[in-house]
């Protein structure tokens, strides 16, 4: 999702079972604030107050039924097992720059977010702003699309809290076809924040995105999204260690049957970018992506706008193309050095294809190794044990994604 700005309307009434907290609220006749402390489960929205820290009862079931705003110098703590459940329309979880999120999933009793009733784009999603620099400006700041807060800054090694094994169902709100929500968004998050047991299914656009950066995320897993699985632009830099990503063969045929495993950008195609902040250059380690062959993007891995990254062990199943590499800058790059090690191609068609800023066709098929015995996310194409219990899949392989 790297789209026009949303100008999303703001929710001010809370609803949660919380522990000692203030929390800030307004409706359209009256804007004062006040402090309240007993609220409905069932009627969860608003701004969680600067200064403050709700902390969810996870024998409560919680239902968000607007925008729920964690402001800086606030807390929410959600702990494991809590189950959460969100209302159709443009209904997210977002974290301004100085809040802070602690998702305390563990492998027995994960987080749970979930639509009201099951289907991709129900509801939006998980939103974390950071003040790590995206490369938008030369302050290093920018505005999101989700929002439309203040995100980004100078702080490589900012902290946004914990996120910590939690599934993520259902999300990719569309307001229109070039405004949608993620399963999760990282604006200018640091490498302070835990990101780590994450999974996204079956939601209507990108699993997880970063915009610029330097999360640091392990333990990932997509399937069945509408658009990409790892997705990232405005110079992130971070790592992401262990992803296994896949499409689902149920939406093979689908409007939106998902397309890449990873797209990958740096912004420099938009002439409003200031590069004083770098271009994107991940560290991706030991991943899977599975694709099949539905819509016009089956590609395992596009990498343009002048993104730069390093990958290795990585295994690409059932695209139509698996690597899809455009733009000088992104060449240059990968032309120059040994970034791309221990790539194992399992049933595509076209493994690499690539093309300069002028259109012109490039052969980068010296610019990878190859590996037949690379494991990726840690089992080839299946599901690796890490992945198992804590997702509530117990396996899944080629078979599952592709028709």
């Amino acid at each position: 999702m790297k789209k026009t700005i949303l100008k999303a309307a703001l929710f001010f009434s809370l609803a949660a079972a919380f522990t000692s907290t203030a929390i800030s609220c307004s409706n359209s006749d009256d804007d004062s604030s006040e402090t309240i402390s007993t609220i409905d489960p069932s009627n969860f929205k608003g701004s969680i107050a600067a200064g403050t820290t709700v902390t969810l009862d996870p024998s409560k079931v919680y239902t968000i039924t607007g925008k729920v705003l964690v402001e800086s110098g606030a807390n929410l703590v959600i702990p494991a097992g809590t189950r959460i459940t969100v209302a159709e329309g443009a209904n997210y979880l977002i974290v301004d720059r100085g809040g802070k999120l602690y998702i305390n999933g563990t492998a027995t009793s994960p987080v749970v977010f979930e639509g009201t009733s099951h289907k991709q784009g129900h509801w939006g999603g998980i939103v974390v702003l950071g003040n790590a620099p995206s490369n938008r400006s030369a302050l290093g700041t920018s505005t999101s699309e989700l929002g439309d807060l203040t995100y980004g800054g100078t702080d490589n090694n900012d902290n946004s809290g914990v996120i910590k094994y939690v599934v993520i169902k259902d999300s990719g709100f569309k307001y229109n076809p070039e405004k949608e929500f993620n399963g999760l968004s990282l604006f200018g998050v640091g490498s302070g924040t835990t990101l780590s047991y994450i999974y996204v299914t079956d939601g209507a656009d990108d699993g997880v995105e970063c915009f610029g950066g330097s999360p640091n995320l392990d333990h990932i897993v997509v399937t069945g999204v509408g658009d990409d699985g790892f997705d990232w632009t405005e110079g992130y830099k971070g790592t992401a260690n262990f992803l296994y990503v896949a499409r689902k063969k149920q939406y093979q045929t689908a409007t939106e049957p998902g397309n890449r495993g990873i797209e990958a950008d740096t912004q420099d195609t938009n002439p409003n970018t200031t590069f004083g902040n770098g271009v994107s250059n991940p560290t991706i380690t030991n991943a899977t992506f599975l694709g099949n062959a539905g819509g016009s993007e089956s590609q395992g891995m596009k990498v343009r706008a002048g993104s730069n990254g390093q990958f290795d062990n990585i295994v690409l199943a059932n695209y139509t193309t698996g690597l899809d590499f455009e733009t000088d800058r992104t060449l240059a790059w990968f032309q120059g050095g040994s970034y791309i090690k221990n790539l194992r191609f399992v049933n595509i068609a076209t493994k690499s294809k690539a093309k300069n800023t002028a259109g012109t066709a490039v052969d980068i098929s010296t610019i990878y190794s190859e590996n037949a015995s690379a494991v990726g996310a840690g089992a080839g194409t299946a599901l690796p044990d890490w992945a198992k219990g804590w997702t509530g899949l117990t396996s899944y392989d080629t078979t599952d994604a592709m028709n």
